[in-house]
């Protein structure tokens, strides 16, 4: 069950509706990987109610098996929103509450009846709780994008939050891929700037995925460049819930990054950021290449240019 402030886990989940018994579990598993494409369509079909030509016997009529499988359709869908309202209640306090807007409620329910895995019914119950926390704080653009994401899709999304930082007077959320510096003395006449570089695939964001999230419109297609920074000045740079202020070693650095859309950003909130201390100890050596990093508890990070 979602906690409140903690982020969600969009887990994968299986094709088929029913999960084996405890004790079946293991036999199952080790049937599922040598089973052909054909009974894997079996059992899909069977799930969904579709598979009345499968059989040599047609067992009812065409009419009968439309009623039952449209009946269960709708008994699912009910089942749907009575769980995402249990769980939307358990994930309640004693907050100040509103009444949310009566037409956003009602394509919240036409979208939300067919959220059908665990994890992403938590997702739609911490909206709905904050919608009757803050009217206005999810859009409908919004919801409708995320009832269309796949279980790839948001989980992709969600590893993307598990890298995002924030700096800048934007405040939007941002995935620093490098920077680069220009050379010393001389040098810096003869030769181009010098690029260190982050691998995202690295830390589970492989370029597929970031594509993906680009297609969507939850992040924006163009690597973009911050504008110069120079010493003395320092920034704030947040990310994985820790503040460290930055001071560049010399002047004309400048950092590499793709950033959020607003709807990126406005799902990133729901989703969450789950810890991933690896990735942050490598984004602190990099950047530690070209600036003073300093934590929020005051300490430095790393001084060498």
């Amino acid at each position: 069950m979602a906690e409140p402030n903690k982020p969600v886990v969009i887990e994968a989940e299986s094709v088929e509706k029913e999960s084996p018994k405890r004790g079946e579990k293991s036999q199952s598993q080790q049937e599922s990987h040598i089973k052909s494409s054909q009974h894997r369509l079996a059992a899909i079909a069977a799930a969904h109610h579709i598979d009345a030509k499968l059989h040599d016997i047609e067992h009812d009529t065409l009419t009968t098996r439309a009623a039952y499988r449209q009946l269960e359709i709708k008994q699912k869908q009910q089942e749907n929103l009575e769980q995402i309202i249990k769980t939307c209640n358990d994930l309640c306090r004693d907050e100040t509450a509103s009444s949310p807007d009566p037409d956003w409620l009602y394509r919240f329910f036409e979208m939300a009846k067919n959220i059908y895995g665990d994890g992403m019914q938590n997702l739609w119950a911490r909206i709905l709780k904050q919608e009757i926390i803050r009217p206005g704080s999810t859009s409908l653009k919004a919801l409708s994008l995320l009832e269309t994401m796949t279980q790839r899709e948001a989980q992709a999304l969600q590893r993307a939050c598990a890298l995002a930082c924030t700096f800048g007077g934007d405040g939007s959320n941002k995935l620093i891929t490098g920077f680069r510096k220009p050379e010393d003395g001389m040098k810096r006449y003869f030769k181009p700037d010098i690029a260190e570089r982050l691998a995202l695939g690295n830390f589970k964001l492989p370029f597929t995925d970031l594509m993906l999230l680009m297609d969507l419109g939850l992040i924006l297609r163009t690597e973009l460049e911050s504008g110069l920074l120079e010493p003395p000045a320092s920034f704030p740079l947040m990310g994985q819930n820790k503040t460290f202020m930055l001071t560049p070693l010399k002047k004309g650095i400048r950092i590499y990054y793709y950033r959020f859309s607003p709807t990126g950003n406005e799902l990133a909130k729901l989703v969450g950021q789950k810890a991933h201390p690896e990735y942050l100890d490598a984004l602190m050596a990099l950047l530690s290449k070209a600036f003073v990093v300093e934590s929020d508890v005051g300490s430095t990070v790393n001084e060498k240019a």
